[in-house]
């Protein structure tokens, strides 16, 4: 995973998107038919040349610049237009220019976050394509998706979810993920995985109270979430398990940790 690409919220007219198309993941998605409208409201403001930018809602098509793909894409979102910027060059001279922010809310289909491969069971893709789909305009329930997600990988490892109650002795559903993730790793013994697991469900209940997820807790998750799907369906391991440890510590998402 990119985690500087994802990282960024908007692109300019100046610095345009640089983003990998999500069908071949080679070629460099190029905006085209780039149209837009003023937020009503704002007329008044562009009538005055307001230096801040003015308020639009901006559509446009994405096409694949891979000439054995050309993948096609739409996107929708709002845009800053006219933003007055001044600066000196080294030689004195005064350059003055107007930028457009364009601030990305839908792509459809959405882009990829992180590689998802042919291995990977189709009910886990789903909710890794829904969670993308959330990562530009709703990060709390782009969150919950990747949780959701945790809990279909571990009904494809075979993780019982229930267990024999010693009092009763009769079989009874895990109350909470997190009990569930524990008797895992009690049979399995793999403290590497179940971390990951443990570090993705903290972050995912941190998605459930409103307002409260950040960015770099979300790439955290996909990351961690990347880790498991290249260990369990690619056979690969990454070296990220001492910040799911941290996480995993603290209870907490590393946002959290200052």
């Amino acid at each position: 995973m990119n985690r500087e690409i994802w990282s960024k919220s908007n692109f300019t007219n100046k610095n345009p998107l640089d983003y990998n198309c999500p069908k071949c993941n080679i070629g460099i998605l190029n905006i085209t038919d780039l149209n837009s409208k003023i937020i009503p409201g704002q007329e008044e403001m562009e009538m005055y040349n307001y230096p801040n930018g003015i308020d639009y809602v901006f559509s446009g098509i994405l096409v694949c610049k891979n000439s054995n793909c050309k993948n096609v894409l739409s996107i929708i979102g709002n845009v800053l237009k006219d933003i007055h910027n001044g600066y000196q060059l080294p030689n004195g001279e005064y350059v003055e220019e107007y930028l457009s922010i364009y601030y990305p809310k839908y792509f459809f289909p959405p882009l990829k976050i992180i590689e998802i491969s042919q291995k990977v069971p189709k009910e886990v893709a789903q909710q890794l394509n829904l969670s993308f789909s959330h990562f530009y305009n709703d990060l709390s329930s782009c969150a919950n998706r990747i949780r959701n997600s945790i809990e279909l990988i571990l009904d494809d490892l075979k993780a019982p979810k229930k267990y024999r109650d010693s009092k009763t002795n009769k079989l009874k559903a895990f109350r909470t993920l997190h009990h569930r993730i524990e008797n895992y790793e009690k049979k399995t013994k793999n403290k590497k995985i179940t971390n990951l697991l443990f570090a993705i469900k903290i972050i995912g209940n941190e998605g459930s109270h409103i307002g409260n997820i950040a960015l770099e807790d979300i790439l955290d998750a996909y990351e961690f979430l990347e880790s498991i799907l290249d260990f369990v369906y690619d056979k690969k391991e990454k070296n990220i398990h001492i910040k799911a440890s941290e996480i995993v510590l603290k209870n907490k998402p590393m946002s959290k940790h200052k």
